[in-house]
């Protein structure tokens, strides 16, 4: 009879830990905006992805004006999230660089005028 009463405790414990709760997971927007830049991007522990940014051509001036794109991330409260993009050739500045991160996550942005040559977020990310 013993042996019945801890095959059922046994049984219930595995159960129990078969049925924890996963952590949610948050969706997070990286967004930057630059000319002529390096953006390298990552959440959590995972391998940091790069991109280049080298602007578009503006139809009504004929210019080349800053690009904006964003990236999806998945990843878990508290995690990390890594934004930073750099200017390609740190002598020629064309202008600022703008870095933000928005969506399921509290927001968190940087910025630096031509005179820095990276923006960059490294922190903790939570929800909403």
């Amino acid at each position: 009879m013993q042996h019945r009463y801890l095959l059922v405790i046994f049984a219930g414990v595995l159960l129990s830990l078969g049925c924890a709760k996963e952590e949610p997971v948050l969706t997070a927007t990286l967004h930057a905006k630059c000319r002529d830049c390096v953006v390298s991007y990552a959440a959590g522990a995972a391998q940091s992805k790069k991109d280049t940014l080298l602007g578009v051509v503006d139809p009504a001036s004929g210019d080349t004006v800053a690009e904006e794109r964003q990236w999806s991330l998945q990843l878990k409260d508290g995690d990390n999230i890594y934004l930073r993009a750099c200017r390609l050739r740190p002598d020629t500045a064309f202008g600022d660089i703008q870095v933000w991160v928005d969506g399921g996550v509290q927001s968190l942005q940087a910025q630096v005028d031509t005179t820095q040559e990276c923006a960059e977020i490294n922190q903790s990310a939570h929800g909403l």
